[in-house]
């Protein structure tokens, strides 16, 4: 499941957008996966076993140990309620595939390798599409994240390498007719319904576009090869960049937007960082505040990436003068395991009530409760006690409010909606409305 391709799709919305990236990032090596990524490869191979396994349900796989080349694992409820949102719309679509189609040629492709070689004249662009979906003149990419960074499947270009794979793998010229008519490119994304957002979205490409439009990969592949690749910062292509703790390029860039945003104050016998510190946020003007708005991800960042080099160097026994490791303020915990521990507070005359918390389970945990029953069989809510709790006792409330760029795809929040009505006369009295309104 892992992408190894120098070019992987997966990387491609770095390498296309900086292509010095890939030389940078050589000179880092991969130091194994983090948590997240761990996470991810896990919640993929569930999703693997149960599209093999004949649409298994994922539910019925709680409690399970699977392993994988990250290691062995025990299937949760919560990654068995996320990979169920996949399954159920992978099954959805191919089931009506098959029923437009019944004479046959509708198949699905799990963790399929594919290779765009043959199309775009170089070896190093392949990658692992996670579902494919085989229609009559149409073929369906799925793609499942497990992360809650928002991934849209609209002009996402590792959707696009694939596509250029899956069409490589007709071994067809160019100038022939392909049986395949058309593309369709869709995320899965099961946490972003966690932030009221669309958990599936979906691409489509007529195979006659993707064709007459291979130049841009071929050219953005091709810069990439340059020993002088350019490095050109941004906040997509550096989020999960190995190289950028230690990349002048983003470190330029973001000292010019601080520079850009205080200019008004900037004294340039004052250290820059003081004068941003000095600055109230309640004295600048909108500019100011959009400004370091939109440059503050690509900040954060740098200077994650620069502590996370720092702390590495220091481990390693490096000296960086003016800087040290200290430990950080740590938290108090029972020196005796939980069982011996509570017979102690017992005896201290604790009452054994008042030593436990509870408390009731959120809407989330509940609808992904299982427990035994005396016979020692695994229950859960059915369909109907689902829905029914859905619709009587859960309330939708709303998120905290936050600041986004305005391409943002969440609606806006209007908290002030009395210059909306500025130029509305006043409202009749109520005895003068139609006894109808009433």
């Amino acid at each position: 499941m892992s992408d190894h391709a120098k070019l992987s799709p997966s990387k491609r919305s770095r390498w296309a957008l900086c292509p010095g990236s890939i030389r940078e990032e050589a000179k880092h090596p991969d130091t194994g996966s983090g948590p997240a990524a761990i996470d991810g490869t896990h919640s993929h191979t569930l999703l693997e076993h149960c599209i093999n396994d004949e649409w298994l349900c994922p539910t019925r796989m709680v409690g399970a140990k699977l392993k994988d080349h990250e290691g062995e694992f025990v299937v949760d409820a919560d990654r068995a309620a996320r990979v169920k949102v996949a399954v159920d719309y992978i099954r959805e679509r191919y089931n009506k595939a098959w029923s437009s189609h019944p004479a046959g040629g509708c198949y699905i492709l799990s963790e399929k390798r594919v290779n765009p070689a043959h199309l775009l004249g170089r070896d190093d662009l392949s990658g692992t599409v996670d579902c494919q979906i085989v229609g009559e003149d149409w073929i369906e990419l799925i793609d499942y994240k497990d992360g809650m960074g928002v991934v849209s499947a609209e002009g996402n270009l590792q959707l696009e390498q694939y596509a250029y794979g899956v069409l490589a793998g007709c071994r067809l010229p160019v100038n022939v007719q392909y049986p395949i008519k058309r593309i369709i490119m869709t995320i899965i994304q099961p946490k972003l319904a966690l932030k009221g957002m669309k958990a599936i979205t979906s691409w489509e490409r007529d195979v006659s576009d993707l064709l007459s439009n291979m130049g841009t990969i071929i050219a953005q592949a091709a810069a990439t090869d340059d020993p002088n690749a350019p490095l050109v910062p941004g906040e997509v292509q550096c989020k999960f960049c190995r190289a950028k703790g230690s990349c002048s390029a983003l470190a330029g860039n973001v000292m010019k937007e601080v520079g850009v945003m205080f200019q008004p104050v900037v004294n340039q016998t004052l250290d820059v960082a003081q004068q941003s510190a000095d600055k109230d946020p309640a004295t600048m003007d909108d500019q100011q505040i959009r400004q370091i708005m939109e440059a503050a991800p690509l900040m954060r960042q740098l200077l994650e990436a620069v502590e996370k080099e720092a702390l590495r160097r220091l481990e390693a026994g490096q000296a960086i003068p003016g800087l040290k490791l200290v430990h950080g303020r740590g938290s108090r915990a029972w020196a005796l395991p939980e069982d011996e521990m509570a017979e102690k507070l017992v005896k201290m005359g604790i009452p054994k009530t008042a030593i436990y918390e509870t408390k009731l389970v959120s809407p989330a945990k509940a609808e992904k409760l299982t427990w035994e029953k005396r016979d020692g069989a695994k229950v859960s809510l059915s369909e109907r006690q689902l829905k029914r709790m859905e619709q009587e006792y859960v309330v939708k409330l709303a998120g905290k409010l936050t600041v986004v760029p305005e391409s943002d795809s969440r609606p806006a929040v209007i908290t002030n909606a009395a210059p909306l009505f500025s130029a509305v006369e006043a409202a009749p009295a109520a005895e003068s409305l139609p006894s109808w309104l009433l």
